[in-house]
């Protein structure tokens, strides 16, 4: 009875570590690239769709508090829509080497400060001088995301934005 026993914890145990590995196994599994990174609309008159926010289900689209264009009304009230998703029209003045952030102006108003929208995802299709839609969270202070000194490419592009509101986990569209 003795090696009876020892034969059916074998296998029980046995059983439970396969049933474990699978499980693990297949929870891993899925795409190891980066998502293609939201392309917004091209008419810029919608919202892209985003993931869910917390407290909505998946099925749910952000509701964008704001859709128009980057200019000195926006500016203005940009306070008043901190930590909410807005829709914005400009122009790209200046796009970081990495295509992860790039500076949204008014081309009607060259004295308007900029706005830097930092990506969800690269912006690979990005060129400075071009018209775009930007969809993304206003945020209220930026801070820079790496030490400077580390970065001899990126080295000063964000050092003008410290402190100053900015569009974060944006997604690019042209116009």
């Amino acid at each position: 009875m003795n090696t009876t026993h020892r034969l059916l914890r074998s296998r029980k145990l046995a059983t439970a570590v396969a049933l474990a590995t699978a499980a693990g196994a297949t929870a891993g599994c899925g795409t190891s690239g980066s998502p293609e990174p939201d392309r917004g609309t091209a008419t810029g008159t919608g919202a892209e769709s985003s993931p869910a926010q917390p407290g909505q289900t998946p099925g749910e689209q952000a509701t964008v508090a704001y859709t128009g264009p980057y200019d000195e009304d926006f500016r203005a009230d940009m306070a008043s829509y901190a930590g909410q998703q807005v829709s914005l029209t400009g122009q790209i003045t200046d796009l970081v080497p990495s295509r992860s952030a790039l500076v949204l102006t008014d081309p009607e108003n060259p004295d308007l400060d900029p706005l830097l929208v930092s990506a969800r995802f690269a912006f690979p299709d990005a060129e400075e001088g071009t018209a775009v839609d930007v969809t993304g969270t206003v945020q209220e202070n930026f801070q820079a995301p790496v030490d400077q000194d580390d970065m001899d490419e990126e080295a000063g592009f964000y050092d003008r934005h410290v402190g100053q509101p900015y569009l974060d986990q944006a997604g690019l569209g042209t116009e």
